[in-house]
């Protein structure tokens, strides 16, 4: 069910929308319960106006971030390229205000937000994709609105003596580029940033940098995952 895609010289490999779409409760019994990254949700929105619209870049099922923001009186929208969990999202968060199947990389927002919040939906995009994206995430966001990145960063990837893993290295840039990696049983390529290349990113899209974060989320199905997450704020007055 993959999708390859040719990028430069490399071979991507990429899961279809139709693969997510049929993951669905797989993926939600998998990754539902993360009781971190609900907190990590609602102290991004404690910098944000009641009532504020925000959008979820890669919705998911719904759960934990759409059904968090909802319940926390926030309005939402969200986004994501598979119609399956759209339909879920849609069924957990019935009041969200939109939900959308789009790919994040051709949405076009009706309007900008007052919070924009990505979460491990972006690690298949190449590196030029990411980049592209972190000036978008900036741009969809109103002045003072705050940001809230979810990532696996690229120090993972040294083993015990510090030694650099598999994939291409940038050390310019902060990232790891064609990362061969098993997700739910399928073989697919992702590009990750160094924490360093996500605070130059975010910094050089004009954002301000107002926490950083690390954590270890332990699922039901598969291997552990370190978390780093970043709030980050536009300039200005929302």
């Amino acid at each position: 069910m993959s999708n390859d895609q040719e990028t430069g010289t490399s071979l991507r490999k990429r899961l279809s929308p139709d693969f997510w779409s049929a993951l669905g409760l797989d993926y939600e019994k998998a990754f539902a319960n993360d009781p971190k990254l609900i907190a990590a949700v609602q102290k991004w929105l404690s910098h944000l106006p009641p009532a504020s619209h925000v959008l979820d870049c890669g919705c998911g099922t719904g759960l934990p971030i759409a059904r968090t923001i909802v319940d926390s009186g926030y309005r939402y929208h969200g986004i994501d390229s598979a119609a399956g969990m759209v339909d879920c999202c849609r069924a957990q968060v019935p009041h969200a205000d939109s939900l959308d199947v789009v790919d994040m990389l051709s949405y076009l927002p009706p309007r900008t937000f007052d919070g924009v919040v990505a979460s491990l939906s972006f690690l298949e995009l190449s590196y030029e994709e990411q980049v592209q994206m972190v000036g978008r995430w900036a741009e969809w966001l109103r002045d003072g609105g705050v940001f809230l990145l979810c990532a696996i960063t690229a120090e993972e990837l040294r083993d015990g003596d510090g030694e650099q893993g598999q994939g291409i290295w940038d050390q310019e840039s902060g990232c790891v580029k064609d990362i061969p990696v098993t997700f739910m049983g399928k073989s697919i390529s992702i590009t990750l940033f160094t924490q360093w290349g996500w605070v130059r990113l975010l910094e050089g899209a004009g954002l301000e940098i107002l926490s950083t974060e690390t954590d270890l989320y332990v699922p039901k199905q598969g291997e552990n995952e370190p978390r780093y997450y970043v709030v980050a704020r536009k300039p200005g007055r929302n």
